[in-house]
């Protein structure tokens, strides 16, 4: 009894506080029901004023036009008028003529009649009325009240709802270790309306949980509310690695959320000037583990571990950041794990390997240990098919861009090989691919591509457009230089594989030469974040600048 009896209290005082609310419900509603009398009256008000307004501008007109075709009449009228006369005059002169004395007069009249007679038959008349019929009413369609009266007055409950406001992030920024990170939160209300006033930022939780142990990790972060329905979150993170965002508002978790973000090491920009001798070379002719049958593509883990397409063993070899041999997966054939010429490797923010299986027409995804996830692709010209897959990279959300080598294009797919979108056809011009080999993607989402064939380098926007492309030049005695890889680092500088010129060339991110080294036959290159150690596979080994 003495435990329940609080809480029939703190029931009653629920009842109360209820009931408190259903009075303050009724005022606020007859205020809002005023606020909407007050609205529609103004509007009528001022329809009615617009009314009468295009009314009096049809009177006018109308009175003008007229007025303009009765002056058209009185001028035909006029017209016809002085045909008659004349005629009549001149039939009359004629009818006199029938002595000396009339005939002397009527010639010498005859000049003043064919001059009228001239006058009346060369006149133009204007004969077709001078204006038509219409007055025409039109309706700007951007304005029209038809459009816009949805838009007049909304009843809201002024109540956010977590489960239909959108996180809105900055499309492919690079996050770095201690430098601000900023999103914004767009609120909308339960009756799915977005919101357009402030006040409700105190009730946003956020979290940061750190991917690698699944702990969550305290850092600064603070929400600013900008007054107009939208929130603004400002964070920095000061190590990097892989994290997940968790957003809530009252308890509800935000569509989006979690999401997942990675954050860079903060590095100084190298001197690439300063490259000429390799800091280590590993590998070399065979099949033995640590040895190639060419090693062709290269990419780095976030242990910074190296993994080789081993192209004629049909592998996959991971290295250490020393070049140590670490294990390898894969063998020949067509079935799910095995390859035949792997041409493009790259790995995801999960830790997920992404391969081109080329010669089997297809990608295959693989986890952070080489087993078997899944593939998608097949051989073709259709959406979702390929014809010999080269490059391949993935954006900041994971999704799949790849060099359709033989059809001339790029395809893109979501993380799990479902396909988006495709650009790109044969040809020279600005927009068209002529054997695409090397991708990768900046910090502004813009796709790099190289071209073997076109010789140069082209730049697409995030959705397929081209912007810009430049040539990697070479001497007027020598042949095209067949591009290979590519890659970019943090400023965005493009560094590009030129085979047949033997040397690795660098560009910044508008296509201006930095630097250049010379490196035997150089197939692809990569950079580590960390390090920003240049990873290079020549013909038989792999070198690290």
């Amino acid at each position: 009894m003495k435990k329940v009896k609080p809480k029939e209290k703190k029931l009653r005082e629920g009842i109360k506080k209820c009931e408190e609310m259903i009075k303050e419900l009724e005022i606020n509603s007859t205020t809002t029901q005023t606020q909407i009398y007050e609205l529609f009256n103004n509007i009528r008000s001022k329809l009615d004023e617009k009314e009468q307004k295009l009314l009096n501008k049809l009177d006018e007109m109308e009175r003008f036009k007229k007025k303009e075709l009765e002056l058209q009449i009185e001028e035909l009228q006029f017209g016809i008028e002085s045909i008659i006369g004349s005629c009549q005059m001149i039939e009359h002169s004629l009818s006199l003529s029938k002595n000396d004395k009339n005939d002397i007069q009527l010639i010498s009249m005859k000049s003043l009649y064919l001059a009228r007679l001239n006058y009346l038959s060369n006149d133009v008349w204007k004969i077709e009325p001078c204006h038509n019929p219409f007055i025409k009413f039109s309706i700007d369609k951007e304005q029209s009240i038809y459009s816009n009266i949805s838009n007049v007055g909304m009843i809201d409950s002024n109540e956010i709802s977590g489960e239909k406001s959108l996180i809105s992030k900055p499309g492919n920024q690079r996050v770095v270790e201690n430098e601000e990170y900023k999103f914004e939160i767009i609120s909308y209300s339960k009756e799915g309306n977005e919101m357009k006033k402030g006040g409700h930022g105190k009730n946003f939780k956020i979290q940061i949980q750190d991917e690698s142990n699944n702990e969550e990790r305290k850092y600064e972060w603070k929400i600013i509310d900008l007054k107009n329905g939208v929130y603004e979150v400002e964070m920095k993170l000061k190590d990097q690695g892989k994290y997940l965002i968790f957003i809530q508002y009252d308890g509800f978790s935000l569509p989006s959320s979690p999401f997942h973000i990675q954050v860079f090491p903060k590095v100084e920009q190298r001197n690439y000037n300063e490259i000429n001798e390799p800091k280590l070379t590993f590998g070399s002719r065979g099949n033995e583990n640590g040895q190639f049958g060419i090693p062709y593509r290269a990419t780095i883990n976030s242990k910074g571990n190296i993994l080789i397409c081993d192209w004629n063993n049909d592998r996959i070899q991971i290295f250490d950041s020393k070049g140590k041999f670490i294990s390898t997966f894969g063998s020949t054939g067509f079935e799910n794990g095995q390859f035949s010429h792997p041409t493009g490797i790259t790995v995801n923010s999960k830790g997920e390997i992404l391969v081109c299986d080329r010669d089997n027409h297809r990608i295959q995804i693989f986890d952070s240990e080489g087993n078997f996830i899944l593939t998608f692709g097949s051989e073709g010209y259709g959406n979702g098919q390929f014809f010999d897959p080269e490059g391949i990279c993935v954006d900041f959300n994971d999704n799949i861009y790849i060099c359709d080598y033989g059809n001339n294009r790029i395809q893109v797919f979501d993380s799990k090989g479902k396909f988006i979108s495709t650009f790109g056809s044969y040809g020279y011009r600005d927009g068209q691919l002529n054997e695409p080999i090397g991708i990768a993607i900046n910090s502004k989402g813009n796709i790099i591509v190289s071209e073997s064939e076109n010789d140069r380098i082209q730049i697409f926007d995030s959705e397929g457009n081209s912007i810009s492309t430049f040539r990697v030049e070479v001497d007027r005695d020598e042949e095209l230089n067949q591009l290979g890889g590519i890659c970019v680092d943090f400023n965005d500088n493009i560094f590009v594989c030129s085979r047949k010129r033997n040397g690795i060339h660098i560009f910044d991110s508008n296509g201006e030469p930095i630097s250049q080294f010379k490196v035997n036959f150089p197939i692809d290159i990569t950079i580590d974040p960390k390090t920003q150690n240049l990873i290079v596979c020549g013909i038989d080994e792999v070198s690290i600048f």
